[in-house]
């Protein structure tokens, strides 16, 4: 019986596709559908780092990214992320800036500085204002609409706002069609996008082929029981936070109360507090 096909979406499965340097045909066809970039940069494409430890599904929250040097020395971050994390525009931000600062050697002037871009592709809504579901972000002044400067360059692909309809140009159709694979979870639907260009071809097959291997299953499942446990964690410490936050905030409103001559009792059925742990504040600053 042939085997469910492993999710794309997944990131330890997309790392394993797009950033296979036997296969770097994948990530050329799907960068050269994102960025306005010239077709030449790409002739010396060399994926940075191809190596995934295929033991350890513990590597970072949800986060495995493609890192790509283009011939020119630009450096692209191909990162995918299905679950909703705090701060996630903050952190690729963070990412971004890193990357640029890894692009200058000790000793060099900032004129030889090359560009960082991020690509990050999201099964949730990243950009809350708006509906459209590819975005570039540059530096610039929203006032005056001057831009500052283009060395840092972040790319959003939110996956539940893709249209229903064809774009009007290729190169966007094709981009669509790269994440309507990415995204599907319809094997029919996949066998078919498999059919538009030789590269999403190749990435099909690569994706059969890793659904087919007993490890790489074993790896996906221990990857995402890893990121479920978590998100619990996460969540969890976050209700212990605001539990706590609360708790505080009961009995500094109970000091100021008590502060104020106001008698136990009171304060009690102000903050609902019990009498012994407002006895217990007895030693509050007068």
């Amino acid at each position: 019986m042939t085997p469910r096909l492993l999710p794309l979406k997944s990131d330890i499965i997309f790392k394993l596709v797009f950033g296979d340097a036997r296969y770097t045909e994948i990530i050329r066809a799907f960068l050269v559908a994102t960025l306005d970039i010239p077709g030449e940069e790409y002739e010396e494409l060399k994926i940075i780092d191809p190596h995934l430890e295929r033991d350890s599904p513990d590597d970072k929250l949800g986060i495995l990214d493609v890192r790509v040097q283009l011939k020119n020395k630009k450096l692209i971050s191909v990162e995918i992320q299905v679950r909703d994390i705090p701060f996630m525009a903050e952190r690729v931000a963070f990412s971004t800036g890193r990357n640029l600062s890894r692009r200058i050697a000790p000793g060099q002037d900032y004129s030889q500085i090359t560009k960082a871009v991020t690509i990050v592709i999201t099964n949730c809504d990243i950009i809350a204002d708006g509906t459209y579901y590819h975005h570039k972000f540059w530096l610039y002044d929203p006032e005056h609409n001057v831009g500052f400067t283009d060395i840092m360059e972040v790319h959003t692909l939110e996956l539940k706002k893709l249209p229903e309809v064809a774009a009007d140009n290729p190169k966007e159709n094709e981009l669509l069609d790269w994440l309507r694979l990415i995204r599907s979870d319809r094997e029919e639907e996949i066998k078919l996008l498999a059919t538009k260009t030789p590269e999403m071809k190749m990435a099909v097959s690569r994706l059969v082929q890793l659904s087919a291997d007993e490890r790489t299953r074993m790896l996906y499942e221990a990857r995402e029981m890893y990121a479920m446990d978590e998100m619990v964690r996460i969540k969890g410490a976050h209700a212990k936070g605001k539990a706590e936050g609360k708790a505080e905030g009961k009995s500094e409103t109970a000091i100021n109360l008590l502060r104020m001559n106001i008698d136990k009792d009171t304060v009690s059925k102000a903050t609902g507090l019990s009498l012994d742990e407002i006895q217990g504040l007895s030693n509050y600053d007068s």
